[in-house]
């Protein structure tokens, strides 16, 4: 039997499964979609195996590519929601490491039909709660879904972290400055707690923020965009509109100065 470890990230075997060389590979040989997903499939389930802290993280890579190659609904068969479900309980149990990947699959074909699988149904609504719902979405779930956690592996502990951290997200996307107690009613947590959260957040990589501990008030740079549907493009005119305004008054200040300059002896 071979060992997984040669697949481990640093081992020539492992260097060269990468997902996104090994999705190169496949079109520049014209690999057909069956053989595309068998691939996927049997390097995620060998990638899964080895003991190292990127694993979770390369499996998922491919279990998603595998899922890209089912096109259209009627594609979907048995192995096409297997490797759905399992890739939905990735994106639940670690929805920051491959945020960007991530954050489209509900659009796949094999996704969407976990939702309509008497099996996994609640397991795809979990899936959308992690994708554009907030903490509070995610308590209402459990008060009659919380078996969904244990049947899939789940930590309820882990799970409540990460809504955390991606509620703060949606709150820092729809405002620029965030009064801590607006973060603490979101997060269902205690004031003083507020700014280890946004700490965290930021560490993660999905927020870039500033805290003014004397206002209590947390100044958003940039943050990760969770969903972008219709009012996220009314926040986004709103946010332009208030910068051309900005920017206008700045020029009208530069021009009235120019003159005034201009016009001294």
């Amino acid at each position: 039997e071979s060992d997984p470890e040669a697949l481990s990230e640093g081992q020539p075997l492992g260097n060269i499964l990468d997902a996104a060389t090994v999705k190169k590979m496949t079109e520049d040989w014209g690999v057909g979609r069956p053989d595309q997903r068998k691939l996927y499939r049997a390097i995620a389930d060998a990638v899964g195996k080895v003991q190292d802290g990127n694993s979770a993280a390369r499996r998922q890579k491919f279990l998603l590519s595998a899922l890209g190659t089912y096109a259209e609904a009627s594609e979907v068969d048995a192995d096409a929601l297997a490797a759905a479900k399992d890739a939905a309980v990735g994106a639940i149990q670690d929805p920051v490491t491959l945020f960007a990947e991530q954050r489209g699959m509900l659009l796949l074909p094999a996704i969407v039909a976990l939702g309509t699988n008497v099996a996994t149904k609640s397991l795809f609504a979990l899936l959308q709660i992690f994708q554009e719902g907030k903490l509070e979405d995610f308590e209402s779930f459990l008060k009659s879904n919380e078996a969904t956690l244990a049947e899939n592996g789940l930590s309820k502990d882990e799970c409540t972290r990460h809504m955390r951290l991606l509620s703060l997200c949606s709150l820092a996307a729809e405002h620029e400055e965030i009064p801590y107690s607006a973060i603490a009613s979101t997060l269902h947590v205690e004031d003083s707690e507020v700014e280890n959260w946004v700490i965290a957040a930021v560490s993660s990589g999905l927020l870039s923020a500033k805290m003014d501990q004397l206002q209590k008030v947390v100044m958003v740079e940039s943050c990760v965009v969770r969903k972008f549907g219709v009012e996220q493009w009314k926040a986004l005119q709103s946010r332009l509109h208030s910068w051309k305004k900005n920017v206008k008054s700045v020029l009208d200040g530069l021009e009235k100065s120019q003159a005034m300059t201009q016009g001294q002896p």
